[in-house]
């Protein structure tokens, strides 16, 4: 099989609905080669309603266009890797349970993973994402690290370009996600439910010896977060993993940060994402615990990096021209 595209999902339904509906005519692009792969984490009446086909056909699983799988526990990042075991494609693409796909997209990055199949320094390729109630102008491929590590949005691009990382929805080699980038490690581990995921595995290509992408192509779009006012009238939850699992919500930032970089990059980043999340307890009684988790990955990535997170942020390899694949490593 072709491509894979795998959700995690929690407590979404007609959000699911058109994520999958949409998912299924892009595939007409790829000549049907693909599948969706759904891992649930929804509560168990929504889980029954959707197994039932209440949210989208259930001939779809009959077709095996669509295969349902339930986890009992909450965990965004558990889900992606359970998907991903599951999966059957080359490919693999990385959705949430709240998009419509853009046009051709799926084509576009699969034919940029093709045409580039004899590189081994690719890792994500990246379609832009937009908002549904944005204009598609404010389409981003990436993040801008420049005065800010966890990254504001940067710039979409017209030509395949180089970035410094994003999150979904992203294109890799479904091999190498588990194998060679090593997943999300210890937010999967310790079943982390929400935060971090996208710097964590978005900067650790990087520092492992892989590229970044963006793919010119027709943007993802997010169905939400909404504005505030629109929020009073749809009365729609977004990130829904939010309020789930064992920790506060973003508490995996601050073990990404360990992960990537150390104590020094938590203590560079603790403010902002207190600011950017709102934490409601004192972040910084969660650190000890944040450390202790990213203990073993720390020490997994130290001894495969090829660059540190210091070193990636000063060389900006995302900048330099490519290097031959039998240079790898020395980017």
């Amino acid at each position: 099989m072709l491509l894979s595209v795998i959700i995690s999902n929690r407590n979404d339904t007609s959000m699911l609905a058109v994520t999958v509906r949409s998912c299924l005519e892009e595939f007409k692009a790829l000549g049907g080669d693909a599948e969706i792969v759904i891992v649930d984490n929804s509560d168990p009446e929504i889980y029954d309603a959707i197994q039932k086909g209440s949210c989208f056909s259930n001939m779809y699983f009959h077709e095996n266009r669509v295969r349902l799988y339930r986890q009992n526990f909450h965990c965004l990042f558990t889900a992606r890797e359970e998907a991903i075991r599951r999966s059957k494609g080359r490919y693999i693409v990385c959705l949430d349970s709240h998009m419509i796909v853009g046009h051709k997209m799926f084509r576009d990055l699969v034919d940029f993973m093709n045409a580039n199949k004899e590189n081994p320094l690719i890792g994500f390729a990246h379609a832009p994402i937009s908002w549904c109630h944005q204009h598609e102008s404010l389409a981003r491929h990436d993040r801008d690290v420049t005065n800010n590590e966890l990254g504001p949005w940067g710039k979409a691009y017209a030509e395949p370009t180089k970035i410094t990382w994003k999150g979904m929805p992203w294109i890799c080699r479904r091999r190498w996600f588990m194998n060679e980038l090593g997943a999300y490690g210890a937010l999967s581990e310790h079943k982390i439910s929400w935060g971090g995921g996208d710097m964590h595995i978005g900067v650790k290509p990087w520092l492992l010896g892989y590229q970044n992408w963006a793919v010119p192509t027709s943007p993802a779009i997010h169905l939400g977060p909404w504005p505030k006012e629109a929020q009073k009238v749809i009365g729609h939850k977004y990130r829904l993993y939010r309020e789930s699992g064992q920790y506060p919500t973003s508490f995996g930032f601050l073990i990404a940060c360990y992960v990537l970089g150390g104590e020094e990059m938590i203590e560079r980043n603790i403010d902002l994402v207190n600011k950017r999340f709102g934490w409601r307890e004192n972040i910084r009684n969660f650190v000890p615990r944040a450390i202790e988790l990213g203990q073993r990955e720390r020490a997994w990535l130290e001894e495969r990096q090829i660059m540190t997170f210091q070193e990636w942020l000063d060389l900006k390899p995302w900048e330099q021209p490519d290097v031959p694949a039998e240079d790898h490593g020395a980017i």
